[in-house]
């Protein structure tokens, strides 16, 4: 068995799979008493003073379906830009999980038709902003 996880992250690295030629590094920034919130530090990049980090958000109870899913989801991983000079955010892609951890939906905007939005203060996105702003950037994007 090692041997085969071996031999996929080696192969995943030489074709450039990020799942298996990086390992994600999950932190806790934030819960409430209906979810709690982690960055990914190991996606944590910048370019031009705009930063882009996974989220994942994993929830108490389902949430209700919402485009693009039809189903109820337990959590969601999206991927986002910050920008900390003005305290805004954009997301680039979202994937929704059940409560078994498959993939029920996703979405994705082109990095040119983005929008960014302001965070509403005390909310828990609020966190993720802080959080990825004073962490250190790993790479450009």
């Amino acid at each position: 068995m090692k041997r085969t996880l071996i031999i996929l992250a080696t192969v995943g690295a030489a074709c450039g799979t990020p799942g298996l030629a990086a390992a994600e590094n999950w932190t806790e920034v934030a819960h409430s008493d209906k979810a709690t919130l982690y960055i990914d530090t190991q996606s944590i990049s910048q370019k031009d003073g705009i930063k882009r980090a996974w989220e994942k958000w994993e929830y108490t109870e389902d949430r209700p379906a919402h485009y693009p899913i039809t189903r109820k989801y337990r959590s969601a991983r999206f991927l986002n830009y910050f920008n900390c000079k003005e305290k805004s955010t954009a997301e680039l892609q979202a994937i929704y999980y059940d409560e078994a951890g498959e993939v029920i939906g996703k979405s994705t905007t082109d990095s040119k038709d983005v929008s960014f939005s302001y965070l509403a203060p005390g909310m828990l996105s609020e966190a993720t902003l802080d959080f990825v702003c004073k962490t250190k950037s790993r790479s450009k994007p």
